[in-house]
């Protein structure tokens, strides 16, 4: 017989802390195995055996006709369950998107937005629970969330939040959706990039930004487009090429320094996937599988998304989710990967004496928490090793990491219509970069540093520059010095 039982019940019987139960089933002590709704299930005879070895009489008796079947502690002074009929819920599916929540309150209060139009975390989980489905769906509550992730780092019951968040957005009627994300995605569906910028438009672009490059600094460069056999496949932010092209010769400087063979493509270069944030799946899906249509088409070894957060969290959420089997083909670099492994094979030098100033690094929510709670690692430890190998002068926001606090322009946010929500949002983020004496703020994704340079700075009069990682690792190279018409990308 097996004795189904949560974790409070064996404290409580056994009268111990719950975390002296759970180091019992960690350490062998109590063999156990998760079971339905935070349960665990014990065999009768190691229940049995725990009870004599503490002096309890056991709650349970075993039943000589009911091998293999689960019993629980009866109480007689308890009514019978009644048992409702079922309702098909389409925002959760498993006990951790809403009905295992206490209500405790620790979403609310780690939420930078909490409160504004009566937004609670904890008001969107019972009413998911309760099937209250067209409210939430009218709601603008998902829009104004960030899906940042910090309630979900201090919720005792690991309720996933975010996922319950997207699938509502998910929900909306796509005509609903707020104009600027979803004419975002359709845009890339029918054109290739979130702006629809013409094919011919942006080869001539880059190829020109190479020619200037070339003359500026480094003799011999081409920009590399549709290179076959490269090792690196790059993808490009729209939002480069349209407004700050400039800024794609970073990576491109980078990359001339480090030798590397890398090529662009010609047709579906964007990287970006705003199908994340409008919680549609079959559009985010559509998107990544054109990123590995042009990494075989290629024949590339490896692909590097290299300027978002979210874009590099919407791919490979996407590779593992519908295309596993092409995480074994090719290697997916986040920014943090592919410089440290440049740094650490000296394939680049840094000269941290160009730095003067104070620098902090702000995390990203994608690249960090959700990283770390979807993947199983976050970028914290690589950001500030890169960071401190550009500065002599550093100093770390409180809190950082896993609790630091979302700058407000993610999940759309930077896109959405909730312009006075989103500066509310950042006032956490501006109060720690003020807090901090910092004089530079790093970070490595290009909503939170439009965030950060554009919105925050004016709103909270922050006297600070912003730049990106590889902003500052470009800034900071010391440059090789190459004959002309030596081959740069292979």
């Amino acid at each position: 017989m097996i004795y189904e039982a949560k974790v409070n019940d064996l404290a409580s019987e056994f009268g111990v802390h719950r975390n002296t139960i759970r180091n019992w089933i960690n350490s062998g002590v109590l063999p156990a195995q998760e079971g339905p709704g935070r349960r665990y299930l014990i065999q009768y005879e190691d229940y049995k055996r725990l009870c004599d070895k503490y002096g309890r009489e056991p709650r349970i008796s075993p039943d000589p006709g009911a091998a293999g079947e689960i019993a629980q502690p009866v109480n007689e002074n308890v009514p019978k369950a009644v048992r409702l009929e079922s309702k098909k819920n389409p925002f959760y599916s498993a006990p951790n998107l809403a009905d295992i929540c206490l209500t405790c309150g620790s979403c609310a209060g780690a939420c930078p937005i909490s409160g504004v139009d009566d937004l609670d975390p904890r008001k969107i989980i019972r009413m998911a629970f309760f099937g209250m489905e067209e409210e939430l769906i009218e709601s603008d509550w998902p829009w104004k969330c960030t899906m940042c992730g910090k309630c979900e780092v201090v919720c005792p019951m690991n309720v996933e939040i975010v996922q319950l968040i997207r699938r509502i957005r998910g929900q909306r009627d796509r005509d609903k959706v707020p104009v600027a994300i979803q004419k975002g995605v359709i845009t890339c569906l029918e054109k290739g990039n979130n702006l629809g910028i013409p094919k011919d438009d942006f080869l001539a672009l880059i190829k020109e930004l190479g020619q200037e490059l070339a003359e500026d600094c480094c003799p011999g460069f081409a920009t590399p487009i549709d290179v076959r056999g490269a090792r690196l496949l790059v993808t490009v932010n729209s939002k480069q090429p349209f407004a700050e092209p400039e800024s794609l010769t970073w990576w491109w400087k980078i990359f001339y320094a480090a030798g590397e063979s890398w090529t662009i493509s010609s047709e579906y270069w964007e990287g970006v996937n705003w199908a994340l944030h409008s919680g549609d799946y079959s559009a985010m899906r559509t998107i990544v599988k054109r990123i590995i249509d042009n990494i075989e088409r290629l024949n590339c070894k490896a692909l590097l998304l290299p300027e978002c957060g979210h874009a590099y969290y919407a791919t490979r959420y996407a590779l593992e989710r519908w295309f596993p089997e092409s995480l074994q083909q090719f290697k997916i670099y986040t920014v943090f990967d592919l410089l440290l492994e440049y740094v650490n094979q000296r394939r680049i030098t840094l000269d941290p004496s160009k730095n003067t100033k104070l620098v902090t690094f702000h995390d990203s929510c994608n690249y960090g928490r959700k990283s770390l709670k979807t993947f199983g690692h976050g970028y914290f430890d690589e950001a500030r090793t890169l960071t401190r190998a550009c500065c002599p002068s550093y100093v770390d926001l409180v809190p950082d990491r896993e609790e630091n606090y979302c700058c407000g322009a993610g999940g759309g946010a930077w896109a959405s219509p909730f312009g006075a929500e989103r500066v509310f949002h950042g006032r956490m983020k501006a109060r720690q970069i003020s807090t901090s004496g910092a004089k530079v703020v790093v970070t490595a994704c290009q909503n939170c540093r439009d965030q950060l340079q554009v919105s925050l700075k004016r709103e909270f009069n922050l006297n600070v520059d912003v730049c990106f990682l590889w902003e500052l690792v470009a800034k900071s190279l010391v440059m090789p010095k190459r004959i002309v018409g030596e081959v740069q990308h292979g």
